[in-house]
């Protein structure tokens, strides 16, 4: 398998922590904020989001889909709003890795044992033993166990990618039809925005538009230094050289600057995708 080595910017930026916090009541958020104000974890900062209901938590979550942990009140707007978001999480969302907080001060609307019983939540806290220090380890393992799901899946996701890989690339039968096959499997590891691909200088599939003079730039430095990932803060481009010498360059655009985990994942699908375009000439 080549070898992909990455090249980041010297100040490369590291993705927060999503940490979503839903309560009615302001002040709750001001002491959240400052219970976790420090919160750091596998050296990344945490990133607090506030919704003062349940309509604004579905909001908030629409927007940010990466977010780690929820810390959930349950009476808001309704006495059961709480719980009614739990479901549009794990239904409708269909987000099984953020983990899932319930925070209340009236446990007599929510019994613990049935709460934990009858929906897919992670912990279950009142208020008044919820000290700053608790809540400071407890957001902290749960980032830590939805930073190990979220590799997992990843891992997951990328080993169907790459099962398909060679199929498709052996396939195309022309260098356009060879770019689109890239393109969408980049696609399907769920890591990118936007992705371009180039063969001949210009950009011969797509996803995105972008802002064309950022994705010319990385796809210039890119073709500087081949088989190297270069990193821009949410833009990644390399180029890869097909059998004959000729290069294949492509520039990818993520919501943020891309991790630890999602960076081993691109790094083994480039990898494999660097050994068969070595291998991959057009049909004639």
């Amino acid at each position: 398998m080549a070898e992909v080595a990455v090249a980041q910017a010297a100040h490369p930026d590291h993705a927060a922590w999503k940490i979503l916090v839903v309560d009615d009541e302001p002040a709750i958020h001001q002491v959240t904020r400052l219970a976790l104000r420090n919160l750091s974890v596998l050296g990344r900062p945490s990133q607090l989001i506030n919704a003062l209901s349940a309509k604004d938590a579905r909001e908030q979550l629409e927007k940010h889909p990466d977010i780690a942990v929820i810390l959930l009140d349950v009476v808001m707007e309704t006495e059961v709003a709480g719980l009614e978001f739990i479901q549009h999480v794990r239904e409708r969302a269909n987000n099984p890795l953020v983990r899932i907080i319930l925070r209340t001060g009236q446990p007599g609307q929510a019994p613990e044992r049935q709460v934990m019983v009858d929906y897919d939540i992670n912990d279950y806290k009142e208020k008044t033993e919820l000290t700053a220090a608790k809540l400071f380890t407890t957001v902290m393992a749960s980032i830590r166990t939805f930073s190990h799901l979220q590799s997992m899946e990843s891992s997951r996701r990328a080993l169907e990618v790459l099962g398909r890989l060679n199929a498709a690339v052996f396939a195309a039968r022309d260098r356009s039809a060879l770019a689109q096959a890239l393109v969408a499997q980049l696609g399907d590891l769920q890591l990118f925005s936007g992705i371009h691909c180039s063969t001949d200088g210009g950009v011969v599939a797509s996803t995105a538009p972008g802002s064309a003079q950022a994705w010319h730039s990385m796809l210039l430095k890119a073709l500087e230094k081949p088989g190297t990932l270069m990193t821009e803060d949410a833009l990644v481009a390399v180029s890869l050289t097909l059998a004959k010498g000729q290069a294949l360059t492509l520039c990818m655009s993520a919501s943020q600057a891309l991790a630890g985990p999602e960076l081993h994942v691109l790094k083994l699908w480039l990898g494999s995708a660097g050994a068969a375009l070595a291998h991959w000439a057009p049909a004639h």
